[in-house]
């Protein structure tokens, strides 16, 4: 099985090494002179490969993968080297996840935002007030989009949605049954070379 590090694109792996070195958001923006707002987009990215709850758990991922692959050819004890690596580079993190302003924003109203990979897979999810069960189903990372709208249907309204996404389409709809208060956006996440990787689900409760 591949590496999943290595599957990140030079600019992804410049922005991970620069979080190692105890980089904000902020300050990496500045430093390779982009806008926020696509250091987070980056995040994402980097986030559907690698895993990981958060920015730094993302980083811890990648600091421990080193550390194992360090042990393939040292003669050392694994659990003390990760750990220490690992310790070692932590420390210098900026300890907020990467979607921290998107909860902010949807504290205070009924709102999903997720992300997820080619086989609507969800890696990313963020709720703002929406409970975490919802209409019968526990929505959280690992479930599929098929599993939280109970449905295998291609043509099903949020089945649909996501796979138009993925096909490159943004799409918007008003969701019936047990959902019928919601509006569901989904729109595609593509890489640096413009080639779709998944998508983003943010679905917001309208009322009646």
């Amino acid at each position: 099985m591949a590496s999943p590090t290595l599957d990140l694109s030079p600019r992804e792996a410049e922005i991970v090494e620069l979080a190692i070195q105890g980089l904000t958001n902020d300050a990496i923006a500045i430093k390779l002179d982009l806008a926020v707002g696509t250091v987070n987009t980056y995040w994402l990215r980097i986030r559907l490969k690698v895993g990981g709850s958060g920015r730094t758990d993302t980083v811890a991922r990648v600091i421990t993968e080193r550390a194992e692959k360090a042990l393939a050819s040292a003669n050392v004890d694994r659990v003390s080297l990760v750990k220490l690596i690992a310790d070692r580079d932590l420390s210098l993190l900026e300890m907020r996840a990467s979607l921290a302003l998107l909860q902010l924003a949807l504290d205070q109203i009924k709102s999903a935002v997720w992300a997820t990979d080619m086989d609507l897979k969800i890696h990313i999810l963020t709720n703002g007030a929406m409970p975490t069960s919802h209409c019968g189903v526990m929505w959280e990372t690992g479930k599929t989009v098929y599993e939280i709208f109970k449905s295998d249907d291609a043509k099903h309204p949020p089945v649909a949605a996501h796979l138009a996404a993925l096909k490159g389409k943004e799409t918007t709809v008003r969701l019936c049954d047990e959902f019928s208060k919601m509006i569901l956006k989904a729109l595609p996440v593509r890489d640096e070379s413009e080639a779709i990787m998944g998508c983003i689900g943010i679905m917001n409760f309208v009322g009646d």
